[in-house]
């Protein structure tokens, strides 16, 4: 039903009017409209059931939000909320602030820092993916021509075996898969590796593998020598004349220490005796003498024997340390003989004639003196060393060596051609070239052996006297100097 409380109310104001003329078409038309106007307004019963109810809902509750923004309070993983409300119950306003978390992979919410740096992340990447992408995407065309070449081809070899047993080659047994029909089918020899040869590499034939072992076994035969040898601790190496008696020669014997790498350690010295008619031996000075006598017998005074005795003497090569060593050559020097070092070259030596005139002898090949009795010394264990004003020598800065050398290099006169730059060495009256001329115009390395001999004699006095090769006491004991080469850079060496 309509509430008519209102319209009560209206028509007993109305009638309390008493004024004069207050009954009036205005006043009622007024009365009449206000009653019209509440009727328009009114609610039913069921309308204002439902405001009541509202009003109690609200009732229950003592504020009421009217706005809400973000305010700037944030950190890594949370940002806020601000909220401005009023009391339902005074009616007074106030703010507050709710947190907002950050969202995860069960439950949303706000992106937090992490989610805007792995984003910023993935950006930065973008290139590189989408370069991955393309890779991917050539690698897997690839693949397709690859699979469409196996294809077209028919077949695949699936498995590679050895087949039957052969002396002089090796049989292989293929397994193929026909990638059309999907069957697999297998080759009994389909393949052949023949043996190896000296120009060709190959398959390890039977033959090979016997000489192969019969190498362990020389080998392991040597090895066992080998130790018997080097349990023996040294062997004789060298030997020396260290006394020289008219009746007798005495010999050290220098040896190698296996254990220790030492040389020239001396191991024993003994005696030749004389020769007699019961046994070999040393040719005396009294033989010498009863000779003299015989031949003076036989042919005369003028037969005796004058030439010098000739003592023994040997050339040592170590090449390991580029070095030269001579064998007896420490009693020679104890007799007072010099060395003297000889090239086998041409030559020819200068003359002054009676007149005066200044010329040259005839040319003669063979052992001429290099320098003079001071040109080279023996060391205290035999090494051989050469001044180093001794030979001229362009290519090495000879003030800053030191005194004597023993390299083979300072046994050479090496220059610079003028009109080529290419090297040479003079010899003699020889000028040997060290390098080739090709067809090409292109300059080959030359492998160069220079004859040289050491002996001894007395000392000449005379500069520019001749030495007399009668008057040596030792045989010239040969060797060369030559050339090596490692990765086209030239050296000099000694060798016998």
């Amino acid at each position: 039903m309509i509430d008519t409380n209102q319209l009560t109310a209206l028509v007993s104001a109305f009638r309390v009017e008493t004024e004069k003329e207050s009954i009036s078409p205005e006043t009622v038309g007024k009365l009449l409209q206000d009653i019209l106007d509440l009727l328009a307004n009114a609610s039913t019963d069921a309308e204002r059931q439902v405001l009541d109810d509202w009003k109690n809902l609200l009732s229950q509750y003592t504020v009421v939000y009217d706005v809400a923004h973000a305010t700037g309070m944030v950190d890594m993983e949370h940002m806020f909320l601000t909220l401005r409300g009023r009391s339902l119950r005074n009616g007074a306003t106030f703010t507050s602030s709710v947190p907002l978390y950050g969202a995860t992979d069960t439950q949303a919410g706000v992106m937090t820092a992490s989610h805007v740096q792995t984003l910023m992340a993935l950006q930065t990447a973008m290139p590189q993916v989408r370069s991955a992408i393309t890779a991917l995407q050539s690698t897997a065309q690839q693949h397709t021509n690859q699979i469409f070449i196996i294809q077209s081809a028919g077949y695949v070899v699936t498995g590679i075996s050895q087949g039957n047993g052969h002396a002089t080659k090796i049989l292989l047994s293929l397994t193929k898969h026909d990638v059309r029909t999907g069957e697999d089918f297998v080759l009994g020899a389909g393949c052949t590796i023949n043996g190896a040869t000296a120009t060709q590499a190959g398959a390890m034939t039977a033959a090979q593998v016997q000489s192969l072992n019969t190498a362990k076994t020389d080998i392991t035969a040597l090895q066992s020598q080998m130790r018997t040898v080097r349990n023996a601790g040294t062997v004789v190496d060298g030997a020396q004349v260290f006394h020289i008696a008219t009746d007798k020669v005495g010999i050290m014997l220098f040896g190698y220490n296996l254990a220790t790498g030492e040389r020239d350690v001396e191991l024993q010295q003994f005696y030749l005796t004389a020769a007699s008619q019961y046994g070999a031996g040393v040719m005396t000075a009294q033989h010498v003498r009863q000779l003299d006598a015989l031949r003076q017998a036989v042919f005369g005074t003028g037969s005796a024997t004058s030439q010098q005795p000739l003592y023994p003497l040997a050339i040592e090569i170590n090449l390991g340390k580029d070095a030269l060593k001579l064998r007896g050559a420490q009693y020679l020097k104890e007799k007072g003989y010099v060395p003297y070092l000889f090239r086998y070259t041409r030559k020819r030596n200068r003359t002054i004639s009676q007149e005066g005139a200044k010329g040259h002898g005839d040319i003669r090949k063979g052992w001429n003196v290099l320098g003079d009795g001071n040109t080279i010394k023996i060391g205290a264990r035999g090494e051989v060393s050469i001044g180093k004003m001794a030979v001229e020598h362009p290519l090495i800065d000879l003030e800053e060596l030191d005194g004597w050398q023993t390299a083979a290099r300072f046994f050479v006169k090496e220059a610079l051609d003028e009109e080529t730059g290419r090297p040479y060495v003079a010899y003699g009256k020889t000028r040997i070239n060290l390098e080739l001329k090709q067809e090409n115009r292109s300059y080959k390395p030359r492998k160069v052996r220079l004859l040289y001999g050491i002996a001894f004699a007395t000392y000449k006095t005379a500069p520019r006297e001749r030495l007399d090769m009668g008057k040596l006491v030792t045989p010239i004991v040969p060797f060369y100097v030559s050339t090596t080469y490692l990765d086209r850079e030239r050296y000099w060496i000694f060798e016998r």
